[in-house]
């Protein structure tokens, strides 16, 4: 159902060049060469630099979302027209940053998943970054901090992760005996969770005057793992409130600072959607506006 000429331009993308790309598909190079260029034809664009290995030009990366939608749309139909056709489960990309992910976005898909027979690939990145992922076709909807939507897309605020400064009580009493000060976290180990998280940077910096590089720190990219580093005594991090809850009622982790760090949370989606991703956004946006401060 997809054209032809759309699956040679995302074979050659996929594999790296024309040559693995007729392979795949069991045709000539020539043929494959000649079906990309009848699609540049017609878009009146050329959409793949004819490198090692081959890429898309901005032409082509702005197709590349269009062709993740039809072939979501292609296999609703599908299924629609054949409810008893046995093709397999929908397998749909979402982007969602870590701590979404280890927090409350289980509980928001799992009916969904179940019901409509679906296997995720969740692409996890920064809640800064995942927009990325959307208007780079890797990605059917994303969880992000971008309020703005990106070109054919729409967003919906989700709402506010409030996040703590936490350590354990061990950790405060070694290194903050007083309390937050600047001398102090300028030796105390911190814990941040990667090269795109700036949210400790930006706390230091405006309450204490610490640029990035003036203070020890830990780097860990999960969100699991960083609470149990914090948890061991190891730093001491910005943790989101929803996860922290059970810590701290237990006394394994302490609160450290009277502020907290909100991060606004939105959904971004194809303005068009296919019914099954419109289900899973208002799952989303029905569990967030549950665990989420609005």
């Amino acid at each position: 159902m997809i054209d032809h000429r759309l699956l040679a331009f995302e074979a050659v993308l996929q594999e790296g060049s024309f040559e693995r790309a007729a392979r795949r598909l069991a045709l000539t190079q020539s043929a494959v060469s000649q079906r990309v260029k009848l699609l540049e034809a017609e878009l009146g664009q050329v959409l793949l630099v004819r490198s090692k290995p081959v890429r898309p030009t901005p032409a082509g990366r702005r197709l590349l979302p269009y062709l993740s939608q039809l072939r979501l749309m292609e296999a609703e139909a599908r299924r629609a027209l054949s409810p008893g056709r046995q093709d397999g489960p929908l397998r749909l990309a979402i982007g969602v940053n870590a701590d979404t992910l280890a927090t409350w976005f289980l509980a928001a898909v799992a009916e969904v998943v179940r019901e409509e027979g679906l296997v995720l690939d969740c692409v996890v990145d920064d809640q800064d970054h995942t927009h990325a992922l959307l208007a780079d076709g890797e990605v059917l909807g994303c969880v992000s901090t971008r309020p703005d939507p990106i070109r054919g897309c729409a967003v919906e605020r989700l709402g506010v992760m409030p996040y703590l400064c936490a350590g354990s009580p061990a950790f405060r009493a070694r290194w903050f005996p007083h309390g937050l000060t600047r001398s102090a976290l300028a030796r105390a180990p911190a814990i941040v969770f990667g090269r795109h998280d700036d949210m400790h940077d930006a706390f230091l910096r405006r309450h204490f005057g610490l640029d990035a590089g003036q203070y020890p720190h830990h780097v860990v990219p999960s969100s699991e793992g960083f609470m149990a580093f914090a948890a061991a005594g190891l730093g001491y991090g910005f943790i989101p409130e929803i996860q922290a809850r059970e810590h701290l009622a237990r006394g394994e982790l302490v609160d450290l600072a009277p502020e907290r760090e909100d991060v606004v949370l939105y959904w971004h989606h194809w303005l068009v959607q296919s019914p099954v991703m419109a289900r899973l956004a208002q799952a989303i946006a029905h569990t967030a506006a549950q665990v989420l401060r609005q």
